[in-house]
């Protein structure tokens, strides 16, 4: 099992991520399931806007 990433390491993951579906790397029947989770980062992320100044 992979160790969880810390706070430092989204940052290049996310990045990689983004370079494998561009390279085609992840499968079409993946890409709604990883959307779908990405659309909830997307969520938790605008509700800390307020505090992002």
């Amino acid at each position: 099992m992979p160790a969880t990433p810390t706070r430092r390491d989204w940052v290049r993951l996310l990045g990689e991520l983004a370079a494998q579906v561009d390279d085609g790397r992840i499968y079409d029947r993946d890409v709604s399931s990883v959307a779908a989770a990405l659309t909830e980062v997307v969520t938790a992320l605008e509700r800390r806007r307020p505090f992002l100044g």
